[in-house]
């Protein structure tokens, strides 16, 4: 009776090990790591910058979808963090901006204007309109795992 006990606890072991590990890509575990952002024309030494991380267009600019990742802004210039947990050669899109009162939303004018500093990855086609995924989207290298964002304002 123990060892029946004993063999059925390593087999729910076992199968919670497997429920956690990574899924597999052609019979391998895919590679994961850390993109290094900096983020440069850091004005104000106060508050949050808060990083949007997006996998596809259907969660693209979708808070409740996004990976937030936050870093609070002591200095002027520029920021650097890691994000990780990115895996290798999947597409992905970055939308920050620096939270200046910490509140916790990107506020605007009464245009609906960022009145707060923000930047996306990638290059943008149109101050004039949102950015599409493809447009801001980018492949995650570990070889090139550096990204470099400038804070603009409106």
């Amino acid at each position: 009776m123990r060892s029946n006990a004993a063999f059925l606890l390593t087999c729910l072991g076992m199968m919670t090990l497997f429920s956690v590990l990574p899924p597999e890509k052609e019979g391998r575990v895919a590679a994961t790591g850390a993109l290094a952002l900096a983020v440069t024309n850091v004005q104000q030494a106060s508050g949050t910058i808060w990083v949007g991380v997006y996998e596809s267009s259907e969660d693209f600019l979708n808070r409740d979808k996004a990976r937030l990742v936050a870093c609070r802004v002591n200095a002027t210039g520029s920021v650097t963090m890691d994000i990780d947990g990115l895996v290798e050669g999947k597409e992905y899109a970055l939308g920050l901006f620096h939270d200046l009162n910490d509140n916790g939303e990107l506020d605007t004018n009464w245009l609906g204007l960022p009145a707060e500093p923000w930047a996306f990855s990638g290059q943008l086609r149109s101050k004039l309109r949102l950015p599409r995924f493809g447009e801001v989207s980018f492949v995650y290298r570990r070889d090139n795992r550096h990204q470099l964002l400038r804070l603009r304002k409106w």
